[in-house]
C-alpha cells in the first residue's frame, strides 16, 4: 500500500511541483508541524517535489527545498490561514472552529485551484500571499494541474 497525499500540484509541464497535507486542526505550531512532516516521511510518505504544503484552519506551513530525510525541519514560511481563507469560510457560512474535515479540503482545493488558474502578475497580487511569490511557488504553479488524494 502506497502512502496518499490529500493533493499534489503540477507545473504546466506535468512535473510534480508541490505535495498537500490538509489536516482539520486548530491550535498547531511549528514544532508541530516540523514533527509531523518528518513522521509523514519516517513512514514512507512523500515524493521529492520542491514543495510541501501543510494546510490547517488556522495555519499555513510551506517547505521548500527541503528533501525527503524523516528529520524535524521546521518551515519554511508559516502564515496565518484567516488572511488567505477569511472570504471562503464568509462565503460557506462556516466558523474554521466548526468546519469538517471534508469542507475545510474542499476549501484548500478551491484555493490551490485559483492559484493554479490566476493570471495575476506577481506584482498585482495582494500582501497575503507574497510569500507565495517569494518562496517560487506561485510562479511555478501557474497553468498546472491539482490532483486529489495521489500516491505519495
Amino acid at each position: 500500500m502506497f502512502p496518499r497525499a490529500d493533493l499534489a500540484l503540477y507545473n504546466r509541464d506535468g512535473q510534480l511541483i508541490a505535495v498537500v497535507e490538509v489536516k482539520n486542526k486548530l491550535g498547531t505550531s511549528a514544532l508541530w508541524a516540523a514533527q509531523l512532516r518528518r513522521n509523514i516521511l519516517a513512514h514512507g510518505g512523500l515524493q521529492n517535489a520542491p514543495y510541501f504544503l501543510l494546510m490547517t484552519p488556522d495555519r499555513i506551513y510551506l517547505w521548500k527545498d527541503a528533501g525527503t530525510d524523516p528529520v524535524s525541519v521546521f518551515p519554511t514560511y508559516e502564515r496565518v490561514a484567516q488572511d488567505i481563507f477569511s472570504s471562503y469560510f464568509d462565503r460557506s457560512a462556516i466558523e474554521p472552529s466548526e468546519v469538517s474535515s471534508a469542507a475545510f479540503e474542499l476549501i484548500v482545493t478551491a484555493w490551490l485551484g485559483n492559484l493554479v488558474r490566476t493570471a495575476d502578475k506577481p506584482e498585482d497580487l495582494t500582501s497575503e500571499v507574497s510569500w507565495l511569490v517569494e518562496s517560487g511557488l506561485l510562479g511555478a504553479l501557474q497553468d498546472g494541474r491539482l490532483e486529489y488524494e495521489v500516491a505519495a
